[in-house]
């Protein structure tokens, strides 16, 4: 059948010669190694708006599942049950896998061909296939990080949808109302065949509409994966919250409560508390990489999405347990008032730590003693035996340790770092002139740009404390005083007032109205005054 042979000083290494019956000699060329990419290297990419939100989905799904997972391990921890433990274990290990997998970071394996008198018509590929050229070409590979811009389904047609999910619910309602036992068989079967994909949509198409919506307004090019890790990061911010709403909260008040009372306490102080604060920590997080005040609330705003969405799955889920009505006005409610209110709250909190990110002396510090532990872990490890740095000796980091004095001083002598460049055209058009880029993104229906406009057409905007303590008191006040009057809404009229649980219901919903009306009110305030600032 032939032979395989590697003998020839003209041949690369790792390249082989194979001779068919015919005695012809075929040179195997080996793949070229991965090398590090070119200068100023930008690639080109697809739009495909809707692909943030098939990650979401399939992100927060198993999110939630880990998250009463865990809940059953602190819980058989607290009480020492192996079983407990040992089952919530097993359950979360595939979860967190999962989870793992689906956030891996992202590279793009990139091809390049360059013309080149010196080079070959065939390149071999790693995967066995080959690259054939028309002329002669120097190849390269290599890999970068998958930078693709933040690209959302435009708002309107994200609201579109929403409200033709919430006629769906409302039609199949109207349905069950009827007299005739046949529109209402028609109505119970819809409704079983959509509970599912009203629960999916419900829970999660407004979360999109509200990012679309703040993303359009702010008008800041952010890179996807970064916007997803602060999406992730309000939804982990949820386990903390839920762990301490369901088993420290409870023990915290006292016996001598009435229910009423209890359950008050639990809504507007114990989950306003604990929630707001959990998820400024994970606004925190980011606290290095935040440019300032307009970049933090893009920051807490989408963290508070990422919260809403775990806490919407919830919401939604139950109420599908109480027909077509109590679902559609679940989704309406949360979809128009909860969402941007965890949305707003968080953005508060991030705005103030965005003033923060300004101040370059704490900075200094916060990363100065960031290294510091890490040199200091590095120490230990290598104490113990471990090369932790790979340097061939166990005598500790060897790297430079500067004083915290001149991380200081290097910071405030350092220039501004020129922001990276954004090159964003359309797949027609051949220009690099700014002006007939921007004309030709706007006719193909995809345009990244913000008009701040004249004060007359943005309206009112508002801006928030500076501090963080003032920031995250005001984020806690507005959860508060959503939670405790909703309740009081309804409790008080009923119960201190006398009316009947008809009138009761009609004036907590009456009241919903109101404080959803507020606080979209003030989420475009917020929005239009940020917006107002410099990025």
């Amino acid at each position: 059948m032939g032979d395989l042979s590697g003998t020839g000083d003209d041949m690369a290494e790792g390249e082989r010669i194979f001779i068919d019956q015919l005695n012809r000699k075929f040179r195997i060329k080996i793949p070229v190694e991965l090398s590090d990419p070119p200068a100023d290297f930008r690639i080109a990419r697809e739009s495909k708006p809707w692909r943030i939100y098939r990650s979401m989905l399939v992100t927060v799904l198993p999110t939630f599942f880990l998250m009463y997972a865990s809940l059953f391990l602190v819980m058989g921890a607290v009480s020492l049950e192996p079983l407990v433990i040992l089952s919530s274990s097993l359950c979360s290990l595939p979860l967190l896998y999962i989870i793992f997998r689906l956030q891996r970071p992202k590279l793009v394996h990139v091809r390049l061909a360059v013309p080149d008198s010196s080079g070959d018509f065939v390149h071999p590929l790693p995967e066995g296939k080959t690259l054939r050229t028309p002329v002669k070409t120097s190849f390269s590979r290599f890999l970068v990080k998958d930078d693709s811009i933040l690209d959302m389904p435009p708002s309107k047609q994200l609201w579109a949808m929403f409200a033709f999910v919430l006629l769906i619910g409302t039609s199949i309602t109207v349905l069950l109302f009827q007299n005739s036992s046949t529109l209402q068989g028609v109505g119970v079967v819809l409704f079983i065949f959509l509970a599912i994909p009203l629960w999916l949509v419900g829970f999660s198409l407004p979360v999109l509409a509200w990012w679309g919506t703040s993303n359009s307004q702010m008008g800041i090019p952010t890179r996807r994966r970064d916007a997803e890790a602060w999406l992730i990061a309000g939804m982990a911010s949820a386990f903390p919250a839920f762990l301490f709403n369901s088993l420290v909260a409870p023990k915290m008040i006292p016996a001598s409560f009435p229910d009423w009372a209890v359950e008050l306490s639990l809504l507007a102080i114990g989950a306003p508390f604990c929630e707001e604060i959990f998820k400024a920590m994970a606004v925190a997080i980011f606290l290095p990489a935040i440019k300032g005040p307009k970049h933090g609330f893009q920051v807490g705003f989408t963290v508070g999405l990422g919260f809403a969405l775990i806490e919407n799955l919830q919401y939604i889920g139950v109420s599908l347990f109480g027909g077509p009505v109590s679902a559609t006005m679940t989704i309406l409610i949360r979809g128009i008032g909860s969402i941007p209110g965890h949305a707003v709250w968080t953005a508060i909190s991030g705005t103030a730590i965005g003033w923060l990110a300004t101040d370059k002396e704490f900075k200094a510090k916060m990363e100065w003693r960031a290294r510091n532990l890490a040199i200091s872990a590095i120490d230990v490890a290598e104490r113990m035996g471990i090369d932790t740095d790979g340097d061939g000796d166990l005598s500790g980091f060897d790297g430079r340790r500067p004083t915290l004095e001149e991380a200081i001083d290097f910071a405030n002598n350092q220039g501004e770092s020129a922001p990276k460049s954004w090159l964003i055209v359309n797949t027609d058009s051949t220009s690099d002139n700014p002006d007939e880029i921007q004309n030709s993104l706007e006719n193909s229906g995809f345009s990244l740009s913000y008009d701040k406009g004249s004060p007359e057409t943005t309206g009112i905007g508002y801006l928030t404390p500076k501090g963080v303590p003032q920031a995250i008191s005001i984020a806690i006040f507005g959860h508060s005083f959503w939670n405790g009057s909703s309740f009081l809404s309804f409790h008080a009229t009923t119960e201190w007032l006398g009316f009947s649980e008809n009138s009761g219901v009609l004036f907590m919903l009456s009241w919903i109205v109101l404080l959803i009306s507020s606080v979209v009110f003030v989420a475009r305030g917020l929005l239009k005054g940020i917006s107002s600032m410099d990025s």
